[in-house]
């Protein structure tokens, strides 16, 4: 490094802080696991369910009839890929449609979880497992933890057909943001 090293490197490196011979100072002990640093997939699903939150029913239907909505979809499939962690002896599709377009049609989005991976696909070329129907809001409150599946089933609002074992398995494999209380919401 020479005399071109700032102040502070030259002070460590004379510290003899990566000297070897400080090791056999240091006890041994247990190894404890760092806790695990959230990873942007997590980031982008918190950052989500806050926005979805905050939001009123009017809102998300306005950026669910804009030009926004191919553009969110495709960024919350994708997020939901990465952090899925499905059983390794799963192999089912299951398919999203989500209605409400301003051309009236429905968007289309599998997810085949498969040795324990997720990945997706609007083509459909699979036949689903479990179809889950929903109407916009309803999916960005579902997707955002701020609805429950048993509650938009109950309303009329999320529809499925197939697999209802898989069903119930969905949330849990996908790592969907839970629904939180809203004592809980008001301490963040």
């Amino acid at each position: 490094m020479g005399s071109s090293a700032p102040e502070g490197l030259r002070l460590r490196a004379r510290s003899g802080a990566n000297d070897p011979r400080r090791i056999e100072d240091m006890s041994v002990g247990t190894v404890e696991p760092r806790p695990r640093k959230p990873w942007f997939a997590d980031l982008k699903a918190e950052a989500l369910a806050w926005w979805v939150r905050r939001a009123t029913d009017q809102r998300l239907q306005s950026v669910m009839r804009s030009w926004l909505r191919g553009v969110l979809l495709w960024q919350i499939f994708r997020t939901i890929c990465q952090r899925a962690r499905p059983d390794p002896r799963l192999n089912a599709v299951v398919e999203f449609r989500i209605t409400g377009r301003r051309d009236g049609r429905t968007d289309r989005y599998q997810l085949a979880l498969s040795d324990g991976r997720c990945r997706k696909s609007r083509t459909g070329g699979r036949r689903p497992a479990l179809t889950l129907e929903l109407e916009p809001v309803a999916f960005l409150r579902l997707v955002g933890g701020t609805a429950g599946a048993e509650r938009l089933l109950i309303t009329g609002k999320l529809k499925p057909r197939g697999d209802l074992r898989l069903a119930m398995a969905l949330p849990a494999a996908l790592r969907l943001p839970r629904r939180r209380s809203p004592a809980h919401s008001r301490d963040r």
